[in-house]
């Protein structure tokens, strides 16, 4: 067996701390249960805000990659990083740190333009402000947090979780224009004029739809438009009997927010199994706790609707599981002879979203890839118009908060160093031997601690 001598440095250190190395943001997971199990909550959010700037509302939301790559896990389950996330930012005295802006000590403070106030704008700008940089943010919605605000559920993340960590993102002196949609090419043009760098981090609004017979009855929605409403106050009640298409966070979301506003029967259609499920597991499991009945390997093919264009079923098809397809899971197959009619009022499809660069249509200097996203330098976030960048969801399509975070941070690096001509700075690691922790004598025994959900009673 050969070996090699490696130099034990920070890259090391970074690589080698499997939980960490997986956060998008390099959080310091074991750290911040370190404090908590000393009962330091106050040290231990302080941690996590040094990463990952929204602790009160990652620990509610985020799909913990940390825990997929936990050494725990290699015994029986990975330690509850997320909970107790939310553990720190619930116990501790201080819920947000002290602000304050950082002025650059050499060149003019510039200007940045921020479209869309989701998490990757937010983080950001959050981190352009302390660069010292004039931020302002764009948001085409009448509140801050993009999908945080109206594509979660308040039962899963509460508004007030989200209006706390906007306020404490405001308090550097960012300027935030609510209900200021930059969506024709002609205010885009401008923005770019007018501010010294852009950063465009519109998120994945556009809901993909069904493409089948019948999808323009009355009583068929986007689960994207669905899920606004909701947490616009606009939808607050809904028929008896609600299907939903697709497996992924916003088809649980939709699912479960239809119980609440009084559905007596709700079924979510997905084409193939739990295994394939975008959805996380303990939202799965919440989900069928609810008595959502979830039909697996099942195809929508056909609604139908009533004389007056109302809905009134859907006529779905059995599949079968095949050779894997570009996503890498396996393609499903439909079974002749296994169709079949599921009576239901209403029909929400939750099967995926995009971006929506119409605004950039025409000669606005910005490629695109052959998939029709934003082409970017994969280091910089750098689009091919000079001053423009863009990240998150606007770039790849949907993904998680703590992914489009990471962009936000790493985008506001790329962007001061285009403003400021400053090289790359490299920064002097120092490490220290600490004590070894004091575990319980039968910690290695301890199971992994399940988070309850309050009943919907």
């Amino acid at each position: 067996m050969d070996y090699k001598v490696v130099q034990a440095d920070e890259n090391w250190f970074r690589e080698n701390i499997s939980c960490q190395y997986a956060c998008p943001v390099n959080t310091p997971a074991s750290s911040y249960i370190e404090r908590i199990q000393e009962g330091d909550y106050d040290s231990a959010l302080g941690l996590n805000y040094m990463a990952n700037l929204f602790p009160h509302i990652l620990g509610r939301v985020c799909t913990h990659p940390c825990e997929s790559a936990c050494r725990r896990g290699k015994i029986d389950e990975p330690v509850s990083i997320c909970s107790l996330k939310r553990v720190a930012a619930d116990f501790a005295k201080k819920e947000y740190p002290k602000r304050r802006s950082v002025t650059k000590k050499t060149g003019k403070k510039k200007k940045v333009a921020i479209i869309g106030a989701g998490p990757s704008g937010l983080a950001a700008g959050n981190d352009l402000a302390v660069m010292g940089h004039d931020v302002t943010i764009f948001e085409a919605l009448p509140m801050a947090g993009g999908m945080l605000s109206v594509g979660i559920p308040p039962y899963r993340l509460p508004w007030n979780k989200i209006d706390g960590a906007v306020d404490w993102v405001e308090k550097l002196g960012i300027k935030l224009k609510l209900k200021s949609p930059i969506n024709t090419l002609a205010k885009f043009d401008k923005l770019v004029e007018k501010y010294d760098a852009v950063y465009i981090a519109a998120g994945a609004h556009k809901s993909m739809a069904l493409e089948i017979q019948g999808e323009d009855l009355k009583g068929v929605v986007n689960g994207i438009a669905y899920m606004k409403d909701i947490n616009l106050g606009k939808q607050k009640q809904v028929p008896s009997r609600v299907a939903v298409v697709g497996g992924g966070f916003t088809a649980i979301d939709c699912a479960r927010s239809s119980l609440r506003l009084g559905a007596k029967e709700v079924f979510i259609i997905y084409r193939r199994t739990l295994k394939e499920m975008p959805a996380g597991e303990l939202e799965v499991s919440l989900a069928e706790e609810e008595a959502i009945k979830i039909l697996y390997l099942t195809t929508p093919i056909k609604i139908l609707g009533d004389k007056k264009s109302k809905v009134n079923a859907i006529e779905c098809i059995k599949n079968r599981l095949g050779e894997p397809d570009a996503s890498g899971r396996r393609r499903p197959e439909p079974i002749p002879g296994s169709e079949f009619t599921l009576p239901v009022d209403m029909i929400i499809a939750a099967i995926g979203q995009a971006p929506d660069a119409g605004f950039m249509a025409g000669k606005s200097g910005v490629e695109f890839t052959k998939w029709g996203n934003v082409k970017v330098d994969d280091k910089s976030f750098a689009t091919s118009r000079k001053g423009v960048f863009a990240g998150g969801d606007f770039i790849t399509g949907p993904r998680n908060a703590i992914e489009v975070i990471a962009d936000g941070r790493k985008a506001a690096k790329a962007i001061d160093k285009y403003l400021s001509g400053d090289k790359e700075k490299k920064y002097d690691y120092f490490f220290k031997d600490q004590d070894p922790v004091r575990n319980d004598p039968g910690y290695e025994k301890i199971p992994r601690q399940k988070q309850d959900a309050v009943s919907m009673g």
